[in-house]
């Protein structure tokens, strides 16, 4: 196997990876839209008139991106710059929180009562996938060159 067949593998394996995040990510979301509507409301970092506006709009955004990583392959550069927008503006959330020391689930993946509250392995979660979208990112750059 060339060094560009291994390169675009290695990016084709990151976009998946970004994609089943994504997929169970908004998921969840797009089933309990109030759910999540809490969660961005504990925050603290909207004004009150946006959070539901914002909560049904990126959920919606995150299934969108999921499905062009999947099925539209023209679309896929975009959904990954989307993607990376997204993950920075949660994780620069996260971070906010959780210097806070504020004791709630981010909402993520799940928003039952029981959850996991954010903390620092939330923000490290998200700098990985950000990390992998980069990946995708690299090889897609070295595959095409």
């Amino acid at each position: 196997m060339t060094q560009e067949r291994k390169i675009y593998h290695l990016a084709y394996w990151c976009c998946c990876a970004v994609l089943a995040v994504t997929f169970l990510s908004g998921y969840h979301k797009i089933l309990y839209p109030e759910h999540f509507a809490l969660s961005v409301y504990r925050f603290h970092l909207l004004p009150d008139v946006l959070v539901n506006i914002i909560s049904l709009y990126f959920q919606w955004l995150e299934m969108v991106c999921a499905v062009c990583l999947l099925a539209v392959p023209r679309f896929r550069v975009a959904a990954l710059w989307v993607t990376l927008f997204l993950l920075a503006v949660f994780t620069t959330a996260i971070g906010i929180n959780v210097m806070q020391g504020t004791a709630f689930s981010c909402g993520c993946f799940s928003n039952a009562p029981d959850a996991e509250p954010m903390n620092g392995m939330s923000v490290v979660r998200n700098l990985i996938l950000m990390a992998l979208v980069g990946m995708a990112f690299y090889g897609r750059k070295k595959a095409a060159v």
